[in-house]
């Protein structure tokens, strides 16, 4: 095996830091060094399918398409659960500068549902499927070694004690850990997504900001999890092993709601049935994770929103106020402004950056029925990380891009990196 890719999903760096500075997390403190950790940059909106995304394609949302885990634009309906190809950019094991390696990629987003590759591949379903794997017996083939596989989406917070559900994203964490070790022994390049301290840090925040003296907290746990994980994981014996979290993560104090707020300024009209009147209205807020809002006559389109409907809605946006009289958003910016590329028109119209992170967008209240956010406690940021072990981070001061890990992943496997990267990789 060549190259080892652990994506930490939520892995915050002030926390890791925080726990490497108390003698804690052995596998990180030895490696935690100015040549070989630094900061990422996870903006503009913090959110793991459009990161990871950009992360393994080496390109801006506005040139892979995608910008949450559901489509921006709908024109009434549901908003639709985005699949692999909804991914307009290639990702690096569809590379043809990488085509000779064979990888093994385990839970990555928007991998869903399963194309050939170069190797083995177990999907991240949005949703129940008989079909998550490449080869399409790859789960059952494990099975009769022995080695079971849980997807994340048979886990959902439902109101359970929050210890029963921390226990249960345990076991989960620990049989896809079984099983991309099992995978990457045959891999040139294996790829795994341990999304374990993202499940809990959202809903056990809470312990982080009052926590019991005699109890270690289980996102703690979680990341004890991870470093136990990478440990385990470098028994592969790979050449060069790249970790990073595509997002950090802090205290959440409630979402806000900008349909509320358009509502109120007239923008926005519902129907008898309590869902917005496309017809009547002018903007809506889109899926989570986009921090998006949509003029109505730019849905399913390239963009007809007259300038007087995009100036109308910006305002509303810069005037909003919580009831303590802070501004609600830092930034109200044209998509134009954010993304660029020939997929930046499935972007939301406008894009907006929360003044208090704690108090995020809302969005679209029919993204995800099924998941209780009014329980949750912590929320995505902006500022990730990366380690290299094996190699140097060779780069200017400040925090890395999300575009610089495609071309660096490439670079550490002894290929070119695709001619469609934004950016050079940084390692040396």
């Amino acid at each position: 095996m060549k190259t080892l890719i652990v994506i930490a999903e939520g892995m915050d760096p002030q926390v890791l830091e925080s726990e490497v500075a108390k003698g804690r997390l052995p596998w990180f403190s030895q490696r935690l060094g100015a040549k070989a950790y630094r900061h990422l940059d996870c903006g503009p909106v913090p959110y793991e399918p459009s990161n990871l995304a950009t992360a393994f394609s080496g390109v801006n949302p506005g040139r892979h398409g995608c910008f949450s885990y559901w489509s921006a634009h709908s024109s009434g309906e549901i908003p639709r659960i985005l699949e692999t190809t909804d991914v307009m950019a290639s990702r690096l094991w569809e590379w043809p500068e990488m085509a000779d390696l064979r990888f093994a990629v385990v839970n990555v987003q928007l991998t869903h549902p399963p194309r050939p590759l170069n190797g083995t591949l177990i999907t991240y379903p949005m949703q129940n499927s008989m079909n998550t794997s490449h080869p399409r017996s790859l789960l059952r083939d494990l099975n009769a070694q022995g080695v079971r596989y849980a997807h994340d989406v048979s886990l959902f917070y439902t109101g359970q004690p929050f210890e029963e559900f921390a226990a249960q994203a345990m076991r989960i964490a620990e049989h896809q850990l079984d099983s991309a070790m099992a995978l990457g022994a045959e891999a040139d390049v294996m790829i795994v997504n341990l999304t374990l301290a993202d499940r809990l840090s959202h809903f056990m925040w809470y312990e982080m900001l009052d926590p019991e003296p005699a109890r270690r907290p289980q996102i703690l746990q979680a990341y004890d999890f991870i470093d136990r994980a990478c440990a385990r994981l470098q028994s592969l014996a790979p050449e060069s092993m790249l970790v990073f979290s595509e997002m950090g993560f802090g205290e959440l104090q409630g979402f806000f709601s900008i349909n509320q707020q358009l509502q109120a300024a007239g923008l926005q009209v519902l129907d008898p049935q309590g869902q917005v009147d496309l017809q009547r209205s002018v903007a809506l807020e889109t899926v989570q994770g986009s921090h998006g809002v949509m003029l109505c006559r730019d849905l399913c389109n390239e963009g007809r929103a007259s300038d007087a409907e995009r100036q109308a809605v910006m305002q509303c946006l810069e005037a909003m106020r919580f009831a303590d009289g802070q501004p609600v958003l830092a930034a109200v910016r044209p998509r134009e402004a954010v993304y660029q590329g020939p997929y930046t028109h499935l972007a939301p119209s406008l894009i907006v950056t929360p003044a208090d992170a704690r108090r995020p967008p809302l969005g679209d209240p029919r993204w995800a029925s099924h998941v209780r956010r009014t329980a949750q406690s912590g929320w995505h940021r902006e500022g990730g990380f990366v380690l290299l072990d094996g190699a140097w981070i060779d780069a200017a001061p400040g925090p890395l891009q999300l575009q610089q890990i495609a071309p660096t992943i490439a670079g550490l496997s002894g290929c070119q990196a695709s001619a469609q990267c934004e950016m050079p990789g940084f390692a040396c």
